[in-house]
C-alpha cells in the first residue's frame, strides 16, 4: 500500500510539473476596432483614436479616446455603458455597476475627468436627439477649454417592463480643446451617434416612437408643399483692386516761328551776322516805339 501511494504522489507530481498555462492579462478590457465603436462622435470629429471595450454580466462598457491637443493634462474619451442581456459566457465577470444621474454625483465624476479644472454646472435645459442632457464646463490650462457632459436614455417607467421596452444607454463626455468656446464644446454633444444594440428586439431604452400629426391621413386636410428658404447660391464676388488709370501725358514742343519778312522802310537798321559782314536778304527788323500823341510827343 505504501509503494502504490508513493507512486501516485510521484505521477501527480510529474503531471503538475508539466502543465503550462498561458500569460494573460488579469482583466478581460480588450481593445477593439474604431468602427466598432458603440457611439461615434459627429463627422467633424474629434477623431476616435482607439477603444477600449469591456463585457460583464449585465453590460458592455467601452471607452472611446478622442483626439487632443489641448495642453490640459488628460485625455478626451465617450464613455458608453450599454445595459442589457448578456451572453451567459460572460457570467463569471464582474457586473457593471448602474449610477444613478444626480447632480453631485455627475459633478463628482467631472472632478474625477477633469482635476484642477474650476468647473461650472449649467443650468440651461438642453436636448439632443436621444433627449436630455447636462454638462460642466469650465477654463483649463492655457488657452483651453473644457466640459464634462453626462446624458441617459431610457424609456419612461410606464413603458419598461422585464418582457418590453428595458434597456438602458449612459454616456459620458470629456472634452477640451484650444481656445473652443462652450459652443464649439458642445457639439459633439448634438452630433454624436448610437450605433450599438443588443440582439434582443425586446431592449428598446429609446421609447416608443412619437406619435404622427394629428391631421396625416384625414379627408379635408390638406398637406402643401412648401417652398423651400431661398438661399443665396451666387457665386461669391471677388473683390480686385481696380487697374491703374494709365493717362497719356501730352508734351508740347515749342514751336519755332519763323521770322517774318518785313518790308524795309526807312527806320530800319540792317544788324551784321555774327562774326561777319550782314549778308544779302537777312534782315532783322527793330520796331520803333509806340506814339503816344496826347503826350505831347513827335510822331513820325
Amino acid at each position: 500500500m505504501v509503494s502504490i501511494a508513493a507512486a501516485f504522489a510521484a505521477g501527480a507530481l510529474v503531471s503538475g510539473c508539466a502543465t503550462h498555462n498561458d500569460v494573460g492579462t488579469p482583466t478581460n478590457a480588450t481593445i477593439v476596432p474604431a468602427e466598432n465603436a458603440l457611439i461615434l462622435p459627429p463627422p467633424g470629429g474629434p477623431a476616435v483614436l482607439n477603444v477600449v471595450e469591456r463585457r460583464r454580466t449585465n453590460a458592455i462598457e467601452q471607452d472611446i479616446y478622442l483626439y487632443t491637443s489641448a495642453s490640459t493634462p488628460g485625455q478626451n474619451f465617450l464613455r458608453a455603458q450599454f445595459f442589457g442581456p448578456m451572453e451567459t459566457r460572460f457570467d463569471q465577470q464582474k457586473s457593471s455597476g448602474y449610477v444613478a444621474v444626480r447632480s453631485s454625483e455627475m459633478m463628482r465624476q467631472a472632478r474625477r475627468a477633469l482635476p484642477g479644472v474650476s468647473l461650472a454646472q449649467s443650468s440651461d435645459f438642453l436636448q439632443n436627439n436621444y433627449g436630455p442632457f447636462g454638462y460642466a464646463f469650465g477654463p483649463g490650462r492655457g488657452g483651453d477649454a473644457c466640459i464634462f457632459a453626462w446624458q441617459q436614455i431610457r424609456g419612461a417607467e410606464n413603458h419598461r417592463s422585464p418582457l418590453r421596452g428595458y434597456g438602458t444607454i449612459q454616456i459620458r463626455l470629456r472634452y477640451c480643446a484650444v481656445g473652443a468656446s462652450e459652443s464649439e464644446l458642445l457639439a459633439p454633444v448634438y452630433g454624436y451617434t448610437i450605433t450599438g444594440t443588443f440582439g434582443d428586439p425586446a431592449w428598446n431604452p429609446f421609447g416608443a416612437p412619437p406619435p404622427l400629426e394629428a391631421g396625416i391621413g384625414r379627408v379635408g386636410n390638406p398637406i402643401y408643399r412648401r417652398e423651400p428658404a431661398p438661399s443665396d447660391t451666387r457665386p461669391a464676388s471677388v473683390m480686385t483692386a481696380p487697374a491703374p488709370v494709365r493717362r497719356a501725358v501730352r508734351v508740347e514742343q515749342p514751336v519755332l516761328q519763323q521770322p517774318v519778312a518785313v518790308p524795309a522802310t526807312a527806320n530800319s537798321v540792317r544788324l551784321p551776322e555774327p562774326g561777319g559782314a550782314a549778308k544779302a536778304g537777312a534782315t532783322v527788323i527793330v520796331p520803333l516805339p509806340a506814339c503816344d500823341g496826347q503826350a505831347g510827343g513827335n510822331c513820325p
